[in-house]
């Protein structure tokens, strides 16, 4: 698990928020640290995709763009054991794990659908200048089309 090493690694702890971002994601950091602001300080973690609204797996983390809070990975870095002995996360991607092991050792859920726009979950409009990040851009023109029209001044 990347989290694991990322908590051994130990320099999360010099950091308010926590992303594993995506290499094909477009990931505008301002625009992330505006939708964070409001829950500084807060022990939780983001789930940025409601692609399914009445599915009991919905909301959830879309993996392309994952955020969590300083005191959210403590709180995983104490307990992921849990998850890990306690949960039945065999066959499990990783932001299905950390969604599920996040609830399962009490970690908060922010439900913001704007950090994320993803075209696997609701739709990318790299022109939209309220959304953070976009996903996904597998190739460098894709990509490098998307940074121009989401970084275009306003």
């Amino acid at each position: 698990n990347v989290w694991d090493v990322v908590v051994k690694d130990g320099r999360w702890r010099n950091h308010a928020w926590i992303l594993k971002v995506d290499p094909d994601a477009v990931m505008i950091a301002e625009r992330v640290r505006l939708h964070m602001a409001p829950h500084f300080g807060e022990k939780v973690y983001v789930v940025n995709c409601n692609k399914f609204p009445n599915s009991p797996n919905f909301p959830m983390m879309y993996g392309a763009v994952e955020i969590f809070a300083q005191s959210a990975m403590m709180q995983y870095a104490v307990n992921s054991w849990k998850c890990g002995q306690q949960l039945p996360w065999g066959s499990w991607g990783e932001d299905y794990y950390m969604t599920h092991c996040m609830d399962f050792i009490g970690v908060g859920r922010i439900g913001d659908f704007g950090v994320l726009g993803d075209n696997v979950c609701t739709g990318a409009n790299c022109a939209d200048g309220g959304i953070a990040s976009f996903h996904p851009f597998k190739s460098e023109a894709s990509w490098m089309q998307c940074w121009g029209q989401a970084t275009v001044p306003r």
